[in-house]
């Protein structure tokens, strides 16, 4: 399948909004404790035919860019990477270290997603689904495979970072998952 990685624009937010309310609910996420309109966020949009098959918003902070979405509406055509990896590049021209975001426990597909894209688990953020709710209420109690949204997960990926296991396993905050280190 062909298709086109183009900046959201002003023009193509009301369709961009639309398909955030047919995925999500609303044009609403939370992350981390933060609400955002995903509409207001950058991002990019897949397009095939002019459709939009695909996008991704994010926000820049001081040494990193999360992922606050990724949406693709056509699977196993390369679009989720494809967007993703304008992501990763846009952090890289501008010389920031780490790309993150968060997913709830029941998104196995994401988590699978990531990680096999190179993004490291950081973080389990226990009951934080709940104080999200406080936030985005329509947040429902059950997702993917009936799995209960309880916890964030939060991944990373670290730019020019060595893949050496040793290095990553440092990358984790153990004390976050109850793991002390052993010397």
């Amino acid at each position: 399948m062909n298709f086109i990685i183009k900046e959201i624009t002003k023009e193509t937010k009301d369709s961009i909004k639309n398909i955030f309310i047919e995925q999500w609910g609303s044009p609403q996420m939370v992350s981390r404790g933060k609400c955002y309109d995903l509409i207001e966020l950058p991002g990019f949009q897949a397009l095939h035919n002019e459709r939009i098959i695909g996008m991704i918003t994010f926000k820049m902070k001081q040494n990193e860019i999360e992922i606050i979405s990724l949406d693709s509406i056509v699977e196993n055509h390369g679009v989720g990477i494809r967007l993703l990896n304008e992501v990763i590049n846009i952090a890289g021209k501008e010389n920031i270290d780490r790309v993150c975001l968060v997913t709830s426990n029941d998104n196995t597909k994401a988590m699978r997603f990531f990680q096999k894209r190179g993004f490291k688990m950081k973080a389990l953020h226990l009951n934080a689904v709940h104080d999200a709710r406080k936030l985005k209420p329509d947040i429902p109690q059950t997702g993917y495979d009936g799995i209960p949204i309880e916890h964030e997960i939060e991944f990373e990926y670290i730019l020019g970072k060595s893949e050496n296991p040793q290095e990553v396993i440092k990358t984790i905050n153990l004390e976050k998952w109850g793991i002390m280190e052993s010397s």
